[in-house]
């Protein structure tokens, strides 16, 4: 009878063992999530720098129109 009340004994607790698989786990979720957020950083300073240039280009394009109506006298501004 005593040997059978050993084995339903609840354990409580975690064993070492499985708080360092949690932990690993956690890391390597951890580095997945760095590495994405990482590429949307990228992606996102490759975006801000060809928003900037389609800026330039289209404010050199406004300046040149405004100049060539300058000519015919009409007044921009």
């Amino acid at each position: 009878m005593h040997r059978l009340n050993k084995r339903h004994i609840i354990k409580g607790g975690f064993s070492l063992l499985e708080m360092i698989i949690v932990i690993a786990i956690i890391v390597i979720l951890a580095g997945v999530v760095g590495v994405g957020v990482a590429g949307m950083i990228r992606t996102a300073k490759n975006a801000d720098s060809a928003v900037k240039d389609s800026s330039l280009s289209l404010n050199a394009s406004i300046n040149s129109g405004e100049s060539s109506l300058s000519k015919y006298g009409f007044s921009v501004g």
